[in-house]
């Protein structure tokens, strides 16, 4: 009985001591993961402390060349600022050459502007003392021709055509703004007259091609258009070389 509690007693003592080696495995055990946990914090802390470093000496070449284009870049202003005050400096001297041209052409002109004063002065008082002459009975009419004053024009030719003192180029050009007053005035048997007397009486004159185109435009009014057609086929043969030989074809391709 005595013997087996003595081993009772053992295996309790082997136990307790087997159950503090327990404790101290456990207790060596959290210091090692606390020691392994360290290290790694250690070799992270060491990384991070690398890639600081890489950044600061990255972050140093960008200053470095930050640094270096800003000194270009104000080597490059202060040449344009050069180059541009080089620039105005010309430009200045080219305003002053400028505005001495001017004032030169302004004097120029100046005298000029008098000079045609005087002269415009001098041609009104000589057209005022030629206008101030009385006109011919010819020359009246003719200025009424002219003016566009037709039914004055037409009074005033009639009454140099029945003149004997008309005559040559001035008879003819008489009867030929007759005869256009007349197609003017629409007096149609009045025209046809009168442009008729110019070819008859002067069949060479320069008057006829004109007069023979509105002869035959005035036929063509008063319906007669075979007469319309031979005159104007008569205007193309006598004055092959007029300007109206143009306008006489076409009205000759209409008829």
């Amino acid at each position: 009985m005595k013997h087996q509690m003595k081993w009772l007693v053992l295996a309790s003592l082997l136990s307790v001591t087997a159950c503090k080696t327990q404790e101290e495995i456990q207790r060596e055990q959290v210091v090692d993961n606390i020691s392994i946990q360290m290290v790694e914090n250690q070799k992270l802390t060491a990384g991070a402390n690398v890639r600081l470093q890489n950044i600061e000496e990255r972050l140093g070449m960008l200053t470095g060349q930050v640094e270096d284009s800003n000194h270009n870049t104000k080597e490059q202003l202060t040449k344009q600022v050069e180059e541009l005050k080089a620039k105005i400096t010309l430009l200045e001297e080219k305003d002053k050459a400028n505005d001495e041209k001017l004032t030169k052409i302004d004097s120029q002109l100046e005298q000029q502007d008098k000079y045609l004063q005087k002269l415009l002065s001098t041609l009104s008082s000589k057209t005022s003392s030629k206008s101030s002459k009385k006109e011919s009975p010819y020359q009246e009419a003719m200025s009424a021709y002219s003016s566009g004053n037709y039914k004055k024009a037409q009074a005033l030719l009639q009454a140099l055509e029945s003149k004997s003192s008309i005559k040559g180029k001035q008879r003819a050009r008489v009867l030929h703004n007759l005869g256009m007053s007349a197609y003017i005035n629409k007096n149609n048997n009045d025209a046809t007259v009168f442009f008729s007397k110019l070819f008859t009486e002067f069949p060479k004159s320069n008057y006829n091609a004109n007069g023979l185109l509105y002869l035959s435009k005035t036929l063509k009014r008063l319906n007669q258009s075979e007469q319309a057609k031979q005159t104007l086929e008569e205007l193309i043969k006598r004055f092959p070389n007029s300007k109206k030989v143009k306008e006489a074809k076409s009205l000759l391709a209409k008829l």
